[in-house]
């Protein structure tokens, strides 16, 4: 069952995202987008993320889909993201929604992966990668505490098992502490 934010929390989450927007355009520029990429944001949950692609996706080249469990976060996404009409909505869980696989050129995983069931982290990351297109890569940014996160060691099994290889990563600090920030690529088929 999907625990749905309350109301509270999506003002002071969307007022975060505008107010501290620098880090999340900064993290964006990373990915080195040229406006035409089919791009999947995995947890898109308020946008913070999904804001800074769709402005640097073309009009009729690049696409975005959003994807997100929780019914609250997607008609909040969708409400800041309506200037955008080449983004999309997927509401639900990824194993259960229609999406191609070998489709996407980029699959952006936000501080999302600890909010997964441990025992299901390996067939939403399998998931993921099937999404991909041959010569696609993952971008992931996950907090590693122990409390409230997934230690880079077991992201880095994920994405191996999955089929991903590593390009880049490091560790970063942000407010919840220590992130794991890492690029994955499919390989060719």
């Amino acid at each position: 069952m999907t625990s749905e934010p309350s109301r509270l929390q999506v003002f002071f989450t969307v007022l975060l995202g505008y107010s501290v927007a620098r880090p999340y355009k900064r993290y964006v520029d990373s990915f080195g987008l040229s406006g035409n990429e089919v791009v999947l944001d995995y947890g898109s949950g308020s946008g913070r993320i999904s804001r800074h692609i769709a402005e640097r996706l073309l009009p009729g080249k690049g696409h975005l889909t959003c994807v997100d469990v929780s019914k609250v976060w997607m008609e909040t996404i969708q409400k800041r993201l309506k200037k955008y009409p080449n983004v999309d909505y997927k509401l639900g869980d990824i194993a259960a929604l229609e999406i191609a696989d070998n489709a996407y050129d980029i699959v952006v995983v936000h501080f999302v992966l600890h909010h997964v069931e441990m025992d299901q982290r390996q067939e939403k990351v399998d998931i993921l990668a099937r999404k991909l297109k041959p010569h696609g890569r993952l971008f992931i940014r996950e907090p590693t505490r122990a409390e409230h996160g997934t230690p880079a060691a077991e992201i880095r099994a994920l994405m191996s098992a999955a089929g991903l290889h590593e390009r880049e990563s490091r560790m970063t600090r942000s407010l919840m502490g220590e992130v794991f920030e890492g690029v994955f690529d499919k390989a060719s088929v």
